[in-house]
């Protein structure tokens, strides 16, 4: 649909300018660069929007197999004790790093309002979605035989979906629903 790619490809651009601006320093001289600010890999905003598009996509096609799915209902369905297994587990170092970045975002707005410098946040975005790629890419969640360690996987990709999405509106950055 036309209407659409000219309402995503908005939504893109700004992201990439807005990320682009504020990724640097308040007191750094910036040269904008189009090819650098409009990738898809590396510390852009399209970067950011795909990684969150990405984890939504986990969910719809989640979804396509267990209808009346919602991300919303997996705290309550990941009891204290399971959470507990999947820490200590094997695993457990990398759902930790991934759990403590997620629960990072309010110190960080407030490190970066204190110290006047957005770029904070902008740092904050890229680490966060950094940890998710590697995460999606190490665990196949979709692909997860044990039904209790796949609820714990999503439970860990809905609290960074809904993370990046704060940060993201915390730098005026929209997701578009598909890229």
């Amino acid at each position: 649909d036309p209407n659409e790619q000219a309402v995503y490809g908005r939504m893109i651009a700004v992201s990439a300018l807005r990320y682009f601006l504020l990724k640097f320093s308040c007191h750094v001289i910036i040269t904008f660069d189009f090819k650098e600010a409009l990738a898809f890999e590396g510390e852009t905003g399209p970067y950011l929007q795909y990684t969150i598009v990405r984890a939504r996509n986990i969910f719809r096609k989640y979804t396509d197999d267990h209808q009346g799915f919602a991300p919303e209902s997996l705290a309550e369905k990941v009891a204290a004790p399971e959470l507990a297994k999947h820490f200590e587990g094997e695993d457990g170092t990398a759902f930790w790093e991934l759990a403590v970045l997620t629960a990072q975002l309010e110190m960080v707005a407030d490190q970066a309002i204190t110290s006047t410098e957005p770029a904070v946040v902008a740092k904050y975005a890229f680490r966060l979605a950094q940890a998710f790629n590697n995460f999606y890419h190490r665990f196949h969640i979709l692909r997860e035989a044990d039904a209790a360690r796949q609820t714990f996987l999503l439970f860990l990709v809905h609290m960074v979906e809904r993370t990046l999405t704060q940060t993201l509106h915390l730098m005026g950055i929209e997701v578009p629903e598909r890229m």
